[in-house]
């Protein structure tokens, strides 16, 4: 089986520690996916030409992703400055940096044809390709926390839209009734993660419900993208999606015990 995962990239540097990680959600995820026994795992992206483009991509090859894919570009490579509150990570600041204006080339649309699972995100580059992609390989994005993004246009075009839906409960909104209108959009399946108190999926005629693990968070940096690739991964193995959803939770819990979501810090 052959994922592909399409997007963003960013160096998460933890300046109040002194320590910096490869990160960015379709990065992250084309990592964790890749550690999936009997999936084959490519990523594309866009770095700068700085340093911090050497260190992701030294990262890379240390985690046997392959780079090929991987467009370099003048100028920088994006951060994320990132501070930690009891466990839970915030994201202080933003640098696009070269990722701001690339543009995925139609040269590489046949390589994402070959693929079958395409996941894009809702950062970085590349979602402007899933319409010429639909009906070829099944496709995926993670919206974030984004409900009202003019990119949800492109619901209609996948198979698989993952949302996280923590801030919801907190501002009291009925999660059950937001899934029901994100659904509105799309012909495929809506999973949203809720952090602590588990996800939520719905396919148009049920809801699924799936209670996340107890875990000590040293930092939820990636568990949200590890939740998603095992979630994926799983039922292209023909696991059901209960099931499919115990195991997105159990990567989550797992990466929440370290600090960073891969890699090493330098």
């Amino acid at each position: 089986m052959k994922i592909i995962a399409v997007g963003d990239n960013c160096i998460d540097n933890y300046v109040e520690l002194g320590q910096r990680f490869p990160g960015g959600n379709a990065l992250n995820l084309a990592v964790y996916a890749s550690r999936i026994p009997g999936f084959k795992v490519l990523y594309c992206g866009v770095v700068g030409t700085d340093e911090a483009g050497d260190f992701l991509l030294d990262q890379m090859r240390r985690e046997g992703l392959s780079i090929e894919n991987v467009i370099r570009l003048p100028g920088n490579t994006a951060v994320t400055t990132i501070l930690i509150r009891d466990g839970d990570r915030i994201f202080a600041e933003y640098t696009e940096g070269v990722q701001k204006d690339a543009i995925l080339s139609k040269k590489m649309l046949p390589l994402l044809q070959s693929a079958d699972l395409v996941h894009f995100t809702i950062g970085g580059w590349g979602r402007e390709k899933i319409p010429d992609l639909y009906l070829g390989p099944k496709m995926s994005c993670d919206f974030s926390n984004r409900y009202n993004d003019p990119a949800l246009e492109a619901m209609y075009c996948l198979d698989y839209n993952f949302f996280s839906g923590g801030d919801l409960i907190l501002r009291g909104i009925n999660v059950e009734e937001k899934l029901h209108e994100l659904k509105k959009k799309t012909r495929g399946l809506v999973i949203m993660t809720l952090g602590e108190h588990g996800s939520i999926a719905f396919d148009g005629e049920k809801i699924y419900t799936s209670n996340a693990y107890p875990v000590k968070v040293v930092d939820t940096l990636g568990a949200g993208d590890a939740y998603i690739a095992a979630f994926l991964c799983s039922i292209f193995t023909g696991s059901s999606i209960p099931d499919a959803m115990k195991k997105g939770h159990l990567a989550a819990h797992d990466i929440c015990l370290r600090l960073g979501a891969w890699g090493n810090s330098n």
